[in-house]
């Protein structure tokens, strides 16, 4: 009797304790229901798009989301993320640097998951702390602490469907204990894409140039993290990543070149391009909390190295005599980067201090080979063969105080200051240049928050180097005449960014900027006779104005909209070219619509419409781009399992555009096979035990190696 007694007791009361339970998850998930996150925040020096307040952002990889956020735009036909009226920006993972750019940037984002993102940060004129590189500002995406005890994991595939079907899957293991923490990732995808190029220039003499390629990537990428508590107060962690890439184009290109005398060549060269690039990033840190109340020293270092390996084939035949030129170049490129830097923030009570140093080491070395085909036999066209070693070290060291008065006022100033030595070396010309200048970046921010209203007003300056494709001389050939080739002269340009926004009830986001862009660089295309020949130049200065405005809300509880539109004047001048500059304008506006098909918010559909209208800048005009994308979402198995489908670029829209010169008038025509079909299937499994942090590594010169 005793013991049914103590069964019976024992039962009720674990029925009385998951009763308890139940009820203080639902308590527990009201509250959050009452504190959900502000949809936009603004800060002094950047603006906040919480992932977790937005329907429309659930349920999608790192790129679909940072399309929903105000100020961005993402462009996957041209591989680029930018801010609406400015450049493309650098991305950072929990202030991290990627270093990626185009396809490899969008590939690595769309392994990353917007369940696990808490928030997005758009700083449009970086502080002091971060590199003074890039001409346009900083995305920080902030992802959630690291998953559980124990093992968990991702799986997600994709299908695309343009021209040519494509496939990427990734995964992930993650193992956690109290100080030990370890992640395991695998990317692959195989893809390709057509391209239709057109590029005509038209003046004393003609150039018509027509290029259809099938564009191909395959790619497989482990990594591996690894992170340890030697303390309570110190962690130490690394990681690892080796992307094995192979790359190809096959290309069809007519040419029609017509001289000043009126005599007419036709060229049909067919071109077949592979290249091998392997890569391998091996990155370092060390934490160290100094006290309770927040001081902090870091310290990281970073490696990074390839070695890309292309060989390309081509064959010409000229149609005037039926002749017929076989070619082949190889070019072994080998850039490595070493960074080093110390960290050090220290709160008090009458500000935040923050101080570093860091140091950056460039070395490129590139050996390109030009081989005629004769008598079966490849034989080396030493003229054309370049060699080129580039070598520099920047030094950098900064300073930062920021300071907040009662509850409205919060300020942050600083100053950064990089020195940089460059030297390249072209052995074929003996041709030898040297650079040495050093370079103060100060930057400045204010902010009052007063009811649902918060103004801001923030300014810095920055550079933009040129990477080491633009300074490499070497001769890239589409064919024995045409080419194009990077220049060893070229300087940085500088950039100085004032901006004033404004931020009403957490979902109206405005501001006005103005950017002075001075000793810009480009890509300049000429003809040479038979030959269309491009390079890189210093040629203009630019000043531009703008407007940017957004509105996100949720009405009906169903549907989220967001509305953003963009409108700039710009005025420019050039230099080292004889051009015609056009008095700048641009308006476009974005319209993006997500609506809850269900009560238990497991089906949604989302409509998006984009519109440029025709802008100019600098020399160049453009025409028109109107985009739409539209698709379906559904999670299934309490949303662990997640299916997308979606299309992309419905209208087929082509890039158009004009350069104009003051001797000749240049037209672009352009298909990227925008319009796709994207299938995306994604599983989530493993422990949900508790929750423990990871340190992201910063490492900011990466992308410079392309």
């Amino acid at each position: 009797m005793k013991l049914k007694y103590i069964l019976i007791s024992t039962l009720l009361s674990a029925a009385l304790s998951a009763q308890v339970q139940k009820d203080s998850i639902k308590h527990v998930e009201q509250i959050n229901l009452l504190v959900k996150k502000k949809l936009i925040e603004r800060k002094a020096d950047r603006l906040i798009f919480n992932v977790e307040a937005s329907i429309a952002s659930q349920g999608m990889d790192a790129t679909e989301t940072l399309a929903n956020v105000p100020m961005l735009k993402v462009d996957e036909n041209m591989g680029s993320i930018s801010i609406t009226g400015k450049s493309s920006v650098n991305v950072m993972i929990n202030g991290r640097m990627l270093n990626l750019s185009g396809n490899a940037l969008l590939n690595y984002l769309k392994s990353i998951r917007s369940e696990n993102i808490s928030k997005i940060e758009v700083i449009t004129t970086p502080p002091s702390k971060y590199e003074a590189q890039g001409n346009s500002g900083l995305i920080n995406i902030i992802l959630k602490k690291n998953p559980n005890l124990g093992f968990s994991g991702n799986i997600n595939s994709n299908l695309i469907q343009r021209s040519y079907s494509g496939f990427s899957s990734n995964g992930s293991l993650n193992y956690q204990t109290e100080k030990f923490s370890s992640s395991l990732k695998l990317t692959y995808y195989d893809s390709a894409k057509r391209t239709d190029e057109n590029y005509n220039i038209i003046g004393a003499s003609q150039n018509y140039s027509n290029s259809i390629r099938r564009d191909m990537w395959k790619e497989l990428t482990p990594t591996l993290n690894m992170s340890y508590k030697i303390s309570k107060n110190a962690e130490i962690g690394m990681e690892y990543i080796y992307a094995h890439q192979k790359s190809g184009m096959d290309i069809v290109n007519t040419t029609k070149n017509i001289d000043t005398s009126l005599n007419e060549e036709n060229l049909l060269t067919n071109t077949f391009h592979r290249e091998k690039l392997p890569t391998h990033t091996l990155s370092a840190y060390y934490d160290l909390k100094l006290d309770t109340l927040g001081k902090k020293l870091s310290i990281a270092g970073n490696f990074y190295k390839n070695n890309s390996d292309t060989e390309v084939n081509f064959s010409t035949l000229t149609l005037s005599d039926h002749s017929v030129q076989d070619v082949k170049t190889t070019s072994l490129i080998s850039p490595q980067i070493f960074s080093a830097q110390a960290d050090l923030e220290l709160p008090f009570s009458f500000g935040t201090i923050e101080t570093g140093v860091k140091f950056n080491q460039f070395k490129n070395s590139s050996d390109i080979r030009y081989f005629n085909l004769n008598g079966g036999q490849y034989v080396p066209d030493l003229s054309r063969a370049n060699l080129f070693t580039y070598q520099e070290e920047n030094y950098a060291g900064y300073f930062s105080y920021a300071k907040t008065f009662g509850e409205h006022w919060e300020t942050k100033a600083g100053v950064r200051y990089e020195h940089t030595n460059a030297e390249s070396f072209t052995p074929s010309s003996n041709s030898e240049n040297k650079y040495n200048y050093g370079q103060w970046f100060p930057s400045a921010y204010i902010s009052y928050k007063k009811d649902k209203n918060v103004f801001s007003f923030s300014y810095s300056r920055r550079i933009n180097r040129p990477s080491m494709g633009n300074l490499n001389p070497f001769r890239w050939y589409s064919n024995p005449y045409s080419y194009s080739s990077g220049n060893p002269l070229l300087t940085p340009a500088y950039i100085n960014n004032w901006e004033l926004g404004y931020t009403f009830n957490n979902k109206f986001s405005t501001s006005v900027y103005y950017l002075r862009m001075k000793n810009a660089f480009g890509q300049i295309s000429t003809i040479d006779d038979i030959s269309q020949i491009s390079t890189y130049l210093n040629y203009y200065n630019n000043n531009s104005w703008g407007l940017n405005a957004s509105y996100t809300d949720t009405f009906f509880k169903f549907w989220e909209t967001s509305i953003a539109m963009n409108a700039t004047l710009q005025n420019s001048s050039v230099f080292n070219i004889d051009a015609e500059t056009q008095k700048g304008s641009s308006f476009g506006y974005y319209i993006s619509n997500t609506f809850t098909l269900n009560k238990n918010k497991t089906l949604v559909f989302f409509l998006n419409y984009s519109h440029s209208f025709a802008y100019k800048n600098v020399n160049s005009y453009f025409h028109a781009f109107p985009e739409m994308a539209s698709g379906l979402k559904i999670s299934l198995m309490e949303k662990k399992l997640q299916i997308n489908a979606t299309v992309t670029n419905i209208f087929a829209q082509r890039y158009r555009g004009e350069l104009y010169f003051s001797d000749n008038t240049q037209y672009m025509n352009n298909y990227w096979d925008g319009r796709s079909f994207r299938l995306s299937v994604n599983y989530t499994f493993g422990s949900s035990k508790k929750k423990i942090s990871k340190k992201n590594i910063k490492f900011e010169e990466k992308e410079r190696a392309e």
